[in-house]
């Protein structure tokens, strides 16, 4: 796989800043990474969440290089991290970053997430020397790309149903989205404007001069010309503006239209005496230009192969056609026949496959002129797929015929919806970023590639997948070979740009295992308790946090020395040091510094960010009343020397910490919300192991691949007479979540392997082979979990943990003695 180098020595750097706690980022930003990615996230529809690790590393990389190292242009980025890129000083004009990244994973996320970090900072008013935005300009390429971001931004959807802000900030969020040139009210602190490109392209004048203009003055502009005046000046007013574009392959020179709106931006801020734009973030699966080279400001690169390694896409499998006849004629359809059939019969495979679930599979057939594609699309029609069967004609770019571009935008937003008749589109060429529906399960390309990357952009047609946050599911992405296009699959796989796996079309596609509700198995039904309070998480009151009762006089003042360790700053262009001085583990002899940076860590570790001001005074009192044998100054300086002892900054950290945690930490009482039933669970598809079971819902029920433990304990209890019912707790899909505070004092949740019901009682099991540090937590607090709904509830509920020992002793025992001899033992 090719590799970018500058990508590569940001990621090295910054696997090393997260290993240190993020050290350097404000404190704001701080808050952010920790509630983003340490804390564990319930939806409101009660599944678990958490983001891609490619969208962990995206914005990761933008804030360390921007935040911490504070690099705004590509010289600064090329001279920092010592790599050789070609800059023309005279367009490196303004920060830009490009973020490349694969189809389908999640690109929109990554610019949610920049919002969120940028607003918060301009808000709260970060002071670190650099500028934030609350206002931004989001730019794609055509309608059918803007559709899918106005879906994602409107009403601040995306904001609300997942969490991208802090709880304690979600009433300071303020960000009203101005889609394409709306003339309504400005009424927020922050403003994102959404428009597709061509909305702020110069309009050329129309006609020659007349005469009488000259003399009476310019005729009143139209209201479109009005519009899109008045939203360019709108955008050049702000100060703080930044600029994201989508598919931004589009913005390959600085020639194109595209990059002198951005230009005329950046022009127009700096003549208003402003620093013009705050800056500019590309994103794109493809970041070349027409000569194939990649963009030089590539912060974040995540291929393709890596993608579908991660399972975040699809993965293709590529179905080849064995002992193809020679075509007779020149007939498209007859040359092509035995492709547009044999990918007609994967599709009847997965359909049938998929009936049961709310999933509609789609076939995407790529033709190479439009009356092909017509040919195509009647043969289809001859074939049982009459008004079934949506032809989507394209110039010679790919770019959607205007005729055709509503109709292809209601089917890309309503695919799933009943009232879409269509399971087969067909294209000329292949249809252009945007068009990226998760259904197309099949794709039949019937034309010769004739660029380096189409077979990319072939597959980013379906590569998004139907179930994103389903981990236990291998979606797959089947591509009908034609023999001439064998060389160019093996190409991208060969330079490490793909993974795909090479078949026979007849086996192209495997089903997964299909988990579903038997309707004649309702005897075998679970009913399984949410409950609302227990533990939860809230802003610490450090009214309450009484510094007399900590730990005091840890350290005797006349003994501590501190080693001195020599700090030297290079230029890595000519190695030379520029300047050189004692640092001791981010010295500091300004004892209010001091204060500054180890309140900062304890925030940053607990995430109450919010309580900084508020600890300061706390910690001082402690270090000068009570840390040492002796009362001390802090403003002495042989005494803020001394606080740069690691095992003192250590101290504090923890000791602090572990108070604010306690603070933390909300117990309320518990209530039974409401009660979900396991025959609720729809059908789904899974690609772990399943094996068959009678007395649950369930005919077959999944287990871990990595659990045989787990498939025993099924046969087990399916054996036991005592045993009325039983379930395994399929995650994302039950909403049985055990909140518990882990190591690090980060809230999270516990999730139970099996639920079982017994004659007298109700049992969660957890079948496992080794103990994790985190372990005996989860134990007691499911334990509570259980006292708690005992409590309101008529029916006893009880935790068990079972090893693989218990198993093997109690095998041949009723499922009683298994449960008593394993209780005990918690």
């Amino acid at each position: 796989m090719a590799t970018i180098e500058l990508d590569q020595k940001i990621k090295q750097a910054v696997q090393a800043w997260r290993e240190r706690g993020y050290e350097g980022s404000s404190q704001v930003t701080g808050r952010l990474l920790e509630f983003w990615f340490k804390e564990e996230h319930i939806l409101p529809d009660a599944s678990r969440f958490e983001f891609w690790r490619c969208q962990q590393e995206g914005i990761e990389a933008l804030i360390y290089i921007y935040e911490v190292c504070k690099y705004q242009s590509l010289y600064d980025l090329a001279r920092g991290f010592g790599v050789s890129i070609p800059v023309d000083p005279t367009k490196d004009r303004w920060p830009k970053y490009c973020f490349k990244m694969a189809t389908g994973s999640g690109k929109t996320w990554v610019m949610a997430l920049v919002m969120v970090w940028q607003y918060f900072n301009r808000i709260f008013g970060t002071n670190n020397s650099l500028r934030y935005s609350s206002h931004f300009l989001l730019l794609a390429p055509n309608l059918i790309v803007l559709d899918r971001l106005k879906e994602a931004f409107a009403d601040n959807h995306v904001f609300r149903e997942f969490p991208f802000i802090p709880p304690e900030w979600q009433a300071g969020f303020d960000l009203q989205l101005i889609f394409q040139s709306e003339v309504i009210p400005r009424t927020a602190r922050g403003i994102l404007h959404l428009t597709n490109i061509q909305q702020l392209y110069e309009r050329e004048a129309e006609g020659a001069i007349n005469p009488l203009d000259e003399a009476l003055g310019p005729k009143p502009k139209r209201e479109e010309e009005a519009i899109y005046d008045s939203l360019r000046e709108e955008l050049s007013s702000y100060d703080d503006l930044m600029v994201l574009n989508d598919e931004a392959h589009h913005v390959h020179s600085d020639d194109l239209e595209w990059n002198k709106v951005i230009a005329y931006l950046d022009s127009t801020l700096k003549e208003q005496n402003s620093d013009g734009l705050i800056m500019q973030l590309d994103f794109t699966a493809t970041p070349k230009d027409l000569q194939g080279n990649l963009f030089p400001h590539i912060i974040y690169d995540y291929p393709l192969a890596e993608a579908i390694r991660d399972k975040i896409v699809k993965r293709p499998r590529i179905g080849e056609i064995e002992n193809v006849p020679e075509p007779l004629g020149k007939d498209f359809v007859k040359k092509n026949r035995l492709q547009i059939d044999v990918g007609l019969d994967r599709l009847k495979e997965i359909r049938k496959d998929f009936e049961l679930t709310s999933k509609k599979p789609v076939l995407f057939i790529m033709t190479d002129v439009t009356r092909n594609a017509d040919k195509v699309g009647k043969y289809l029609e001859g074939q049982g797929y009459a008004g079934r069967v949506l032809v989507i004609h394209t110039d010679t770019k790919g770019v959607i015929t205007k005729k055709d571009l509503e109709k292809a935008r209601v089917t890309a937003r309503q695919i799933d919806s009943p009232e879409n008749p269509y399971e087969i589109i067909i294209s000329v060429m292949m249809l252009k970023e945007g068009w990226d529906v998760r259904n197309v399960c099949v794709i039949v390309p019937l034309r010769a590639f004739d660029s380096p990357v189409l077979p990319e952009q072939t597959l980013g047609r379906g590569l998004r997948r139907m179930a994103p946050q389903d981990e236990t599911w291998e979606e797959t992405l089947i591509v009908i070979d034609h023999p001439r296009f064998r060389q160019l699959w093996q190409a991208e796989i060969d330079k490490g740009e793909l993974i795909a796996d090479f078949t026979t079309a007849k086996q192209a596609y495997e089903p997964s295992n299909l988990v579903m509700v038997n309707p004649e198995k309702l005897q075998f039904d679970i009913e399984i308790p949410v409950v609302e309070g227990g533990l939860t998480r809230t802003v610490p009151d450090l009214t309450r946090l009484d510094i007399t009762t900590l730990p005091s006089r840890l350290f005797r003042l006349s003994e501590i020395e501190l080693p001195k360790v020599r700090y030297r700053e290079r230029d890595l262009l000519e190695q030379k040091i520029v300047r050189e001085k004692i640092l001791a583990f981010d010295y500091t002899e300004n004892f209010s510094l001091y204060l500054s940076y180890i309140c900062k860590a304890i925030t940053s570790k607990t995430g109450a960010s919010s309580i900084f001001v508020e600890l300061v005074p706390k910690v001082k009192a402690y270090i000068e009343n009570y840390l040492f044998d002796q009362r001390v100054e802090g403003e002495d300086l042989e005494v803020t020397k001394k606080l740069n002892y690691i095992p003192i900054r250590e101290k504090l950290v923890e000791i602090f910490c572990g108070e604010i945690n306690v603070l933390s930490k909300k117990e309320e009482k518990a209530s039974i919300l409401r009660y979900f039933n396991v025959s609720e669970t729809q059908a789904h598809h899974t690609s772990e192991p399943v094996t068959r079971v009678s007395k649950a819902v369930f005919d077959t029920m999944p287990y871990s691949k990595q659990s045989i433990l787990e498939k025993e304990f099924i046969h087990y209890l399916d054996e036991r007479d005592e045993v009325l019912a039983f379930t395994k707790v399929l995650p994302r899909r039950h909403a049985l979540h055990i909140p518990y505070y882990n190591q690090e004092g980060y809230l999270r949740y516990y999730l139970p392997d099996f639920v079982v019901k017994e004659e007298t009682a109700m049992y969660l099991v957890e079948t496992k082979g080794l103990e994790g540090v985190e372990v005996p937590v989860k134990d007691r607090e499911a334990l509570r979990w259980c006292e708690n709904v005992t409590r309101l509830s008529p029916v006893p509920w009880k935790y068990l943990k079972v090893r693989p020992k218990d198993l093997e002793t109690y095998k041949s025992q009723d499922f009683k003695t298994l449960a008593t001899a394993t209780i005990q033992r918690l």
